[in-house]
């Protein structure tokens, strides 16, 4: 939680248990499942606007692009689109430089951040411009608000208590913008990246991927009609959420007071802690934990987990208020990529990981075919312009029972 501080503050997932009620009150209206539908033509507009940009045959830096794609969706529902094109690339960069400062930080002792090596210069740069970027934003919609309305922005700015008061200080309106913005584009994007790695380097499983995206899209861009349709894509992304769940290890408590918990004592200052990378690769719960299993969710023939089993998002009063948001946002996003393109491993390339603040895979680098071209079909949102070669930037050339399933 501290490491985060200088990004998020006091946001939602990090600030006190003292201050969280107040701001979930406010904010849990926009995810109630009567919104999300909302949500959806933003979210498969953002996937399509970063895959209109690849190429038949380009190696792509995955994380990258899976950040870009989730920054876009945030954006969408949460600044009402208010970042202009050259601001957004430029927090896209400045997401990277800080997600990259953190696991440097949580690697080294404290005494190293001080000294100005280039690193610490681009992490330090790229923290003041996020947070010069949320309050520019805070301010241009107070200064062009003229119906209140009930979107993020608005909630943020203008929420109030049952007293009249207002929820957020200033401050306190940039620490939940960031938070919106960085949680998003951090998880969403690491979750993708592993989902397309796994696909990769399973051929089979990916065929049928994409076989049921383009029975269910029919060429189509994915709506939300097609949540309930895409039944082995959700398996994938439940899958992946289980093994590798972003939030891999988790700060829960910290005991206010000499308490016992599971017959250990636990004097008060104890910090409490949870890890459901853990959890999820228990095999108490999952039958050959460590093997990626799609048809483990099989829900027409297999029964569900226990609540304590599958915890990607947390669990209790501080779980993820967006949970059902991001499922749906990996749902339309995997099968939009299956719809549109192969991925294929790039051969002799290792797949270190960096358990940061969220699990990702460092430098996974992905190899793309568009369907249109291989298939001889039409992909959708894929230009038919488009013609093989490299491109410059993020490409490289080239006890309880257990749960038996």
């Amino acid at each position: 939680m501290d490491l985060v501080a200088p990004a998020v503050g006091r946001g939602l997932a990090t600030c006190p248990r003292s201050e969280h009620r107040a701001p979930r009150r406010l904010l849990q209206p926009l995810f109630h499942p009567k919104r999300l539908e909302g949500y959806v033509d933003g979210m498969v507009s953002a996937v399509r606007t970063v895959l209109d940009d690849w190429r038949d045959g380009d190696v792509l830096d995955v994380p990258l692009e899976m950040r870009k794609l989730s920054l876009r969706i945030a954006v969408s529902a949460f600044f009402s689109n208010q970042l202009p094109p050259a601001v957004r690339d430029q927090t896209a960069d400045d997401m990277t430089a800080i997600l990259v400062g953190f696991a440097q930080r949580l690697a080294r002792p404290p005494l190293f951040d001080l000294l100005p090596t280039p690193a610490n210069r681009r992490y330090k740069a790229a923290l003041r411009r996020l947070r010069r970027m949320a309050a520019d934003t805070v301010a241009t919609r107070r200064a062009n608000a003229q119906d209140p309305g009930d979107d993020f922005l608005a909630l943020l700015i203008d929420g109030k208590d049952a007293r009249g008061v207002p929820v957020h200080s200033e401050r306190g309106e940039i620490d939940q913008l960031l938070t919106f913005l960085v949680a998003p584009t951090a998880t969403a994007g690491s979750v993708l990246s592993w989902a397309l790695q796994e696909l990769a380097t399973k051929p089979g499983l990916q065929e049928r991927l994409r076989e049921e995206a383009q029975t269910v899209l029919v060429g189509s861009p994915a709506a939300a009609e097609h949540l309930g349709k895409l039944e082995f894509t959700k398996q994938v992304v439940t899958e992946t959420l289980r093994m590798y769940p972003s939030l891999w290890f988790a700060p829960l408590r910290i005991v206010t007071a000499d308490t016992q918990l599971g017959g250990y004592d636990l004097p008060a200052g104890t910090v409490v802690a949870f890890s459901p990378y853990l959890v999820q690769r228990s095999a108490e719960f999952y039958v050959d934990p460590d093997r990626f299993d799609p048809d483990r969710w099989d829900s027409a023939s297999l029964p569900a987990p226990s609540r304590q089993a599958f915890i990607p998002f947390g669990t209790g009063a501080r779980q993820c208020i967006a949970q059902d948001f991001a499922f749906n946002e990996l749902v339309l996003a995997l099968a939009t990529l299956a719809a549109q393109w192969r991925f294929e491993p790039v051969a002799g390339r290792p797949l270190p990981t960096r358990a940061s603040v969220n699990l990702t895979p460092r430098a996974l680098y992905l190899r793309v075919f568009s369907r249109e071209n291989t298939e001889g079909g039409t992909a959708t949102g894929v230009p038919s312009s488009q013609s093989a070669g490299a491109r410059p930037g993020n490409r490289r050339p080239t006890s309880s029972p257990a749960w038996q399933i």
